[in-house]
């Protein structure tokens, strides 16, 4: 085709990837925030749909640095999303929805501009760095709400735990206590407490511990015993924080490293 027409053909295909992955993202989100788990029917069709968007782009544009940016995007994204499910820092949907949108959309569209001028050379980067960066605002609200408990209802958080200050300091920002029964049939909080049954059927409350799984095992029911209250930290949508990023990547840009980069200018 024509330069012109190829334009046209690449402007296109990009609009499309844009909407698909928003689409996905926006459906996935839903689930995410409903139940904490995502169908794979989703990525089964998220998934094939990157890739014909990558077959279609280099069959009418013949652009083969596209199909090279695409493995190298697959390849580097893929591998970082699966080292840190693996390694328990991230949900199998989150890992999931990185890799399909690196299949989509390895770099960013042409037809548009970032405000900030700053965006990764791998797109799903960028959007993996904001939703990082929004999460992490959760730990100011956690830290508010902890101060008003201890503070405005004077209540006593760490009434027998006898802890190093360090730990109770990351649970204080990480975490918050809330009734027992709660968590009977919710999977919006992971335990930050461990409990065990000693020998005579008594109970023991452990030092605070940090479960990065996604389906903690501990023992629930008997966890009225310590005043009906215990700590936790609340199992967050991060794919709500993925699809934010790749919104705000799409129009502002990288924060975080537009952030590095204007204190590398100022150094």
């Amino acid at each position: 085709p024509s330069s012109a027409a190829s334009d046209v053909y690449k402007r296109q295909l990009e609009m499309l990837r844009i909407c698909s992955v928003f689409l996905f993202l926006l459906i996935s989100s839903g689930y995410d925030f409903r139940r904490r788990e995502v169908s794979n029917g989703i990525w089964l069709v998220f998934a094939p749909s990157g890739l014909i968007f990558s077959i279609l782009q280099f069959y009418f544009l013949r652009e083969l640095h596209w199909i090279v940016l695409t493995c190298l995007s697959l390849l580097v994204v893929g591998g970082f999303s699966l080292s840190l499910f693996y390694l328990g820092f991230f949900g199998g949907a989150d890992a999931k929805a990185l890799i399909c949108l690196s299949l989509t959309l390895p770099v960013y569209p042409s037809c548009l501009s970032p405000y900030l001028n700053v965006v990764s050379p791998l797109f799903p980067l960028s959007v993996f760095s904001n939703a990082v960066l929004f999460s992490s605002m959760v730990v100011f609200g956690i830290m508010l709400y902890n101060l008003y408990r201890r503070f405005g209802v004077g209540e006593n958080l760490f009434e027998g735990f006898d802890d190093p200050l360090w730990i109770k300091v990351l649970v204080f920002f990480v975490g918050f206590k809330i009734d027992a029964n709660k968590l009977n049939d919710s999977s919006h909080y992971i335990l930050l407490e461990n409990v065990s049954r000693g020998k005579k059927g008594n109970l023991h409350r452990l030092k605070p511990i940090f479960r990065l799984d996604e389906n903690p095992t501990q023992d629930v029911s008997c966890l009225d015993k310590f005043n009906g209250r215990v700590w936790v930290t609340p199992s967050l949508p991060f794919l709500i924080f993925i699809t934010v990023g790749f919104i705000v990547a799409l129009f502002l840009g990288d924060i975080l490293l537009w952030l590095v980069s204007k204190s590398i200018n100022i150094l």
